[in-house]
């Protein structure tokens, strides 16, 4: 019996471009989108322990099982139009290195696959100055989303309020 060796066909090996699977959610009327990988879990809304001093974005801290969660508001992270919470409010806890966090939102709309080639970088006059935690878009010309990087976008603001809290002792 002879062993025979078969050639690795195209479709046998590593795509060179992977499909990537992002939490699509919208916060205000803009659509957003962040890594799926990040997503540990998505939770109706919660009661929030408020938190003295804590940056005007962070509500405050979610009792989940027996560990306590910063709770981010993206309306306020975002400056977008306050809210009152819905039934379709929901909290996404995500893994942010080695810290886990609740992001509240308006409503997760769906868990969307695309390939990386069709996340495009962000435009230019948006990254370096005022919002370095949006790194690209993906979906239509009609219904684009914004790629966020939830470690950007808090790392920014939590520097900020920490120079301004400084300032003001």
């Amino acid at each position: 019996m002879t062993l025979t060796t078969r050639r690795p066909r195209p479709e046998d090996s590593a795509p060179r471009d992977p499909l990537v699977q992002l939490c699509c959610f919208s916060v205000g009327r803009e659509e957003y989108v962040v890594d799926i990988m990040r997503v540990e879990e998505i939770l109706p809304p919660q009661r929030v322990i408020p938190v003295p001093r804590a940056p005007s974005f962070v509500e405050g801290m979610l009792h989940l099982r027996g560990a306590l969660l910063p709770v981010v508001d993206l309306r306020q992270r975002l400056n977008t139009v306050e809210a009152p919470a819905s039934q379709k409010t929901r909290l996404l806890v995500c893994l942010v290195g080695r810290r886990r966090l609740a992001l509240r939102v308006d409503r997760v709309t769906e868990v969307m696959r695309v390939r990386r080639s069709e996340i495009k970088p962000a435009p230019a006059l948006l990254s370096p100055g005022r919002t370095p935690f949006v790194v690209g878009v993906c979906g239509t010309v009609e219904r684009p989303r914004l790629l966020l990087d939830i470690k950007v976008l808090l790392r920014s603001e939590v520097e900020r309020e920490a120079k301004r809290m400084g300032g003001e002792a």
